[in-house]
């Protein structure tokens, strides 16, 4: 929409500007009030292939790519490869591409990933152990840096290494890049709530449980996901929302047993905090007069 546009001859001023013909047109009358500068290309293209073949510019950078998107076609690209050294990167960028394809992941995780790699030491990546399990483990390591609830097992089950090694060497590679990451508990609730379809009062319950535990130090060298689970769980019982513990745990991707666990040690916390059974009440309230309007 155009500013400070006043149209001459119905003086209105919702004025609007058409790409297409490069003209501005008043909304109120249809009259054309003045013309403005084509900002695009001096060509036309009937079909999407036409466009592809008169476009003189590139794809944007990536780091997906091992010379960054910006190298120019060729018939002959072996002489592009210096080494082992291009050709390992090319390796490990496409796998970590198709991981993050396979996982449905955001394209800002693999970037980060594709970044991390460029910033490893030479000699780590000359490590045969390590280049197995160096897709899965810098996808990892992204992943906490972003914060995305995913497992380690969701990764292994795509790159064909085991967690073991994915974990083991993603902490490794987190000390040598001096990377500290962690994923909130948080996400993880918000992911099991959507996957189970319950609604947003169990989703804001479960956060305040989750907040009291770390408060009470519960959650220190506990699996956040069981924890999640557990206050979903708790959360869901107190606004009678009906869900299984064997559904949660395979939601959540944790032992029927840790769950259990975890659960004898949070409901103590909804017994004892008034908070907690207070919105009980309030959601009880708020149903009944949902029932009689």
């Amino acid at each position: 929409m155009a500013k400070d546009l006043r149209c001459g001859f119905c003086g209105g001023t919702r004025i609007i500007e058409d790409k297409n013909t490069g003209e501005l047109i008043c909304l109120d009358c249809g009259c054309i009030v003045d013309k403005i500068i084509y900002a695009g290309p001096e060509w036309r293209a009937y079909s999407y292939g036409d466009r592809l073949k008169r476009e003189r510019t590139g794809a944007p950078i990536t780091p997906l790519l091992h010379d960054l998107g910006i190298s120019s076609k060729s018939s002959d690209r072996s002489f592009l490869l210096k080494g082992g050294e291009d050709r390992l990167m090319i390796r490990v960028l496409s796998e970590i591409y198709r991981i993050s394809s396979s996982l449905n992941l955001p394209e800002a995780v693999a970037q980060t990933a594709a970044i991390l790699f460029r910033k490893i030491d030479k000699r780590l990546k000359r490590s045969r152990k390590l280049c197995k399990a160096l897709p899965a483990s810098l996808l990892y390591l992204s992943i906490k840096i972003h914060g995305v609830p995913r497992s380690v097992e969701e990764i292994t089950k795509f790159s064909g290494v085991s967690s073991k090694l994915v974990f083991k060497y993603s902490l490794k590679l987190a000390a040598a890049l001096n990377i500290k990451s962690s994923v909130s508990i948080d996400a993880y609730i918000s992911r099991i709530v959507n996957a189970l379809r319950l609604n947003g009062e169990v989703e804001n319950l479960a956060s305040s449980i989750c907040e009291k535990a770390s408060e009470l130090g519960l959650t220190q060298g506990r699996n956040l996901r069981a924890i999640a689970a557990a206050s979903v769980y708790l959360a869901a019982k107190n606004l009678d929302a009906k869900v299984s513990q064997r559904s949660l745990a395979k939601v959540a991707e944790v032992g029927l047993s840790t769950l259990r666990r975890r659960l004898k040690e949070l409901a103590e916390i909804v017994r004892s905090d008034g908070d907690i059974r207070r919105s009980k009440q309030i959601s009880d309230e708020e149903d009944k007069s949902c029932r009689k309007s």
